[in-house]
């Protein structure tokens, strides 16, 4: 029996350049064309603990990071989301990234793959009938992310079109202070940058409505399971 997600709410936890997008000085363009060898920088901090279910909490209160189009959730603080970072240590303005692992889909628990503490075990044996899921992806688990196609023109594309409704976005929302706007609008170029150097090594997700203008995470490997990594401003908190 698959127990509903809100119950389980304690079951754990080359250059340097700007580059332009094709928005020209729009997104403070003038900067480096994307070289398809650019040498990729993966992030490297790795939060210390991971939830097994998205409403794991500690708090009375958690944070769910909501796509600004859609409405979709896309994340929440139960994930620990950190900035993203190149090999360099520099932050790439503008991302977040969180972890994800498998878990069992009945009862949210992580998997103990009989490899003890090796791997921070502690969680439930392995049933030969459980099923196995992406805590960040699954529809009950997770927030129902859906993998599509593209390739690296479309991705540029849709990077292009969605800084811009973006930005507009922030600009039409009385709660969004001008200088995060501006903020928004130059790290632009920086973050779809990076996106652009990792589309050989990346998964792209659409939420849950699979609204193909709207918010994405991408996921790329560093290890066993996926990261993750959103365009923060194109989602808005909401306490719950």
């Amino acid at each position: 029996m698959v127990v509903p997600r809100h119950e389980l709410l304690t079951n754990q936890q080359d250059t340097g350049g700007s580059v332009d997008i094709g928005c020209g000085n729009e997104f403070g363009g003038g900067g480096d064309d994307l070289d398809d060898g650019a040498e990729s920088q993966l992030p490297t901090t790795l939060p210390s603990s991971l939830p097994q279910t998205r409403h794991q909490r500690k708090t009375d209160k958690m944070i769910i990071y909501k796509c600004r189009f859609t409405n979709d959730e896309m994340l929440s603080d139960a994930f620990k989301p950190v900035p993203v970072k190149g090999d360099d240590g520099e932050e790439v303005v503008g991302l977040i990234r969180i972890e994800s692992q498998k878990v069992n889909k009945d009862t949210g628990g992580s998997v103990d793959i009989g490899c003890g503490n090796e791997f921070g075990g502690g969680g439930d044996d392995l049933d030969d009938g459980a099923e196995l899921v992406n805590n960040v992806v699954d529809e009950t688990i997770g927030f129902d992310l859906h993998e599509i196609p593209m390739s690296k023109k479309d991705v540029k594309e849709y990077l292009q079109a969605y800084c811009k409704q973006v930005r507009q976005k922030l600009k039409d929302d009385d709660k969004v202070p001008g200088p995060e706007v501006k903020a928004f609008t130059q790290s632009a170029p920086g973050f779809c940058k990076w996106i652009l150097s990792k589309y050989n090594d990346m998964q792209f997700f659409t939420s849950s409505s699979m609204d193909p203008d709207g918010s994405m995470a991408f996921g790329f490997y560093e290890g066993i399971n996926p990261s993750f990594v959103f365009i923060k401003m194109g989602m808005y908190e909401e306490k719950c």
